[in-house]
């Protein structure tokens, strides 16, 4: 189905929601076709190739909420599924906090979250990228044991609603991930390694099963280390997991509602001066970039950290509106949720950042999060290294990570001045000081 029939087709859907009753209504189609390979134990295991077509509606009557989820994207199927959330509104108890469903605004164009190149890409090829990339973890370590796949989609979507937004949007993604394990003995080593663009011209995925045996072979060996207070450095992966939980709990639902571990902290320090993050949907052929959210309201970079300080929460129209303040286009799905997450470089590279750490852990991947209600923070260290006198030594295991989120943030003393980067994606390391880690005996 083209855009323009998609977007006829839920505009009648919003007139019949209307005509049967709502007071609003608003409609999202979307038609997609995906392919994908599956690798274990270093050879293809499974493909699949798969299509999608459907929509969600929402009908508002008096506050109350009807809404409906449906394959298809017929008009007639459209017209009676509206309807039938029209009728379920009317019955539903009112939200004297919805106020109404954004109007139309000009949406600005984002460049590269489409390309046709990738519409070609199919099992083959897809086969061809992830054994490409086994093979390369292969002539490592010639013993690893891969798993990984290689993915594609390309898809259109249509958002209208009774207001008169009226938007459509093409889309495409084209990603691969490798994960060797190698087994020596008694002993194991394993990584994981990703890369994934909107466009082919930005995807590369020839130097990740290198990239990711030799981490495996350097996990090799890994060893328990002493309990205690130590600095940590997290390299770009897991210091991106901080920076995306530090956004998504800026997402002003949890705060409206008493469950979020910021709850009350808009306008305060919630993180040492060198921490700063924008989020910004406008990043041309970035991976969280989108020229409009799932409501219809514009996109545009926004600051939510400022030295430290939460200067902004995410709002979806339903939040906003109940706060009191602008839309900040932030609607994702049925919730809401940041876009790209760009935090601020730091003066120094990572290199000097480990240079200055006597004895600490590096991590190079995983999830220190915040808890989202509590605050708290427990992680296990699966990809950590221990650094002596300024260097990385060897892995670590059976070590654990524990401390208050707001001690994190505030212990957080060094932002490097380098980056991976991905698309729409800049992933410095960050170093915390005086971080309790639980281990064992060295």
């Amino acid at each position: 189905m083209t855009a323009e029939k998609m977007l006829a087709a839920a505009q009648a859907a919003c007139e019949a929601a209307v005509g049967a009753g709502a007071d609003m209504a608003e409609v999202r189609a979307a038609e997609g076709r995906g392919t994908s390979v599956r690798v274990e134990r270093s050879a293809v295991d499974a493909t699949e190739s798969r299509s999608t077509r459907g929509a969600s509606i929402r009908a508002f009557s008096r506050g109350g909420l009807g809404s409906v989820s449906l394959d298809g994207l017929d008009v007639d199927t459209l017209v009676a599924a509206a309807k039938q959330a029209a009728e379920m509104a009317r019955s539903a108890a009112s939200d004297r906090d919805f106020k109404t469903l954004p109007g139309p605004s000009p949406c600005p164009e984002v460049a590269g979250l489409y390309d046709p190149r990738i519409e070609n890409v199919g099992v083959d090829a897809l086969a061809g990228i992830i054994m490409e990339s086994v093979q390369a973890a292969k002539n490592v370590a010639p013993d690893a044991l891969c798993t990984g796949s290689a993915d594609a989609y390309c898809g259109v979507s249509a958002l209208a609603n009774s207001l008169g937004v009226a938007l459509t949007a093409r889309s495409s993604h084209i990603s691969a991930w490798v994960q060797p394990v190698i087994r020596r003995g008694d002993d194991v080593g394993s990584f994981y390694e990703w890369d994934a663009a909107c466009r082919m011209a930005d995807f590369d995925h020839r130097q990740m099963g290198a990239t990711a045996a030799e981490t495996a072979v350097c996990l090799l060996g890994s060893g328990k280390i002493e309990s205690g207070v130590l600095s940590i450095v997290l390299g770009p992966l897991a210091a991106n997991s901080v920076f995306h939980a530090l956004a998504a709990s800026a997402e002003a639902e949890s705060h409206q509602r008493g469950r979020s571990w910021l709850q009350g902290r808009l306008g305060t320090k919630i993180a040492s001066d060198v921490v700063t993050i924008h989020d910004d949907p406008s990043i041309p052929a970035g991976l969280g970039s989108r020229p409009y959210d799932s409501e219809g309201v514009p996109g545009r970079r926004m600051a939510i950290i400022e030295n430290g300080v939460l200067v902004n929460l995410l709002h979806n129209s339903y939040t906003a509106n109940k706060a009191g303040v602008p839309y900040t286009g932030h609607a994702r799905g049925g919730g809401i949720g940041p876009a790209n997450v760009v935090p601020a470089l730091g003066t120094i590279p990572a290199r000097d950042i480990i240079a200055q750490v006597d004895r600490g852990l590096y991590i190079n991947m995983g999830s220190l999060s915040p808890d989202g209600t509590t605050g708290e923070v427990s992680a296990s260290v699966d990809f950590g290294f221990l650094i002596e006198n300024g260097e990385i030594t060897r892995g670590v295991q059976s070590t654990m990570i524990g401390m208050n989120g707001f001690e994190m943030l505030a212990n957080i003393d060094a932002v490097s001045s380098d980056a991976r980067v991905e698309p729409g994606m800049l992933m410095p390391s960050i170093r915390i000081q005086d971080v309790r880690v639980a281990g064992g005996s060295a």
